[in-house]
């Protein structure tokens, strides 16, 4: 079992990885970011259609949509939380951004929640599931539950507890 003082050692070193990763991508380095990710990641953001299996797959993705197009100067990682257990750690946080507005000033780009599932691979650690969402998103900002369903589904209780 771990203790506290080493929880807190792998939250550093999974938080200081997540650091590293999320620089190489500001600066546009696909590859920096896919160090992190085992050969066996599954990944998902908003703007895929499905899960995406593999680093091979995730870096063909970001590299037809995204190279050449980052330019993140600043960010800041709010809220992080690592939970640990053995061989496997789970990372959540929420990320904002800041870029460049047209004028040059600095403006905040849109706001993202990360759940990253981590594993120890040797003598580091790798993501091997990596989750990003939007956070509060102005497109849905105004929308109602309903509307964000597509409609007036009714939520009802089934037998067995779960919802549909």
């Amino acid at each position: 079992m771990q203790t506290t003082k080493d929880s807190g050692a792998i939250a550093a070193e999974i938080i200081a990885t997540e650091r590293v990763a999320l620089e190489s991508w500001n600066r546009g380095d696909i590859d920096g970011l896919l160090d992190i990710y085992a050969d066996d990641v599954a990944y998902f953001d908003p703007l895929t259609e499905r899960r995406l299996d593999g680093r091979r797959a995730v870096g063909d993705y970001f590299k037809a949509f995204y190279a050449g197009k980052i330019n993140i100067p600043r960010y800041e990682i709010l809220n992080p939380q690592v939970i640990a257990e053995g061989g496997l750690a789970v990372l959540t946080y929420n990320l904002e951004n800041y870029i460049r507005a047209t004028d040059g000033s600095e403006k905040a780009g849109t706001p993202w929640n990360s759940t990253q599932v981590y594993r120890r691979d040797g003598d580091r650690w790798r993501a091997v599931h990596v989750h990003w969402s939007f956070t509060k998103h102005p497109a849905f900002a105004k929308m109602s539950p309903e509307a964000l369903e597509g409609g007036n589904r009714k939520i009802t209780e089934r037998s067995d507890s779960t919802c549909v």
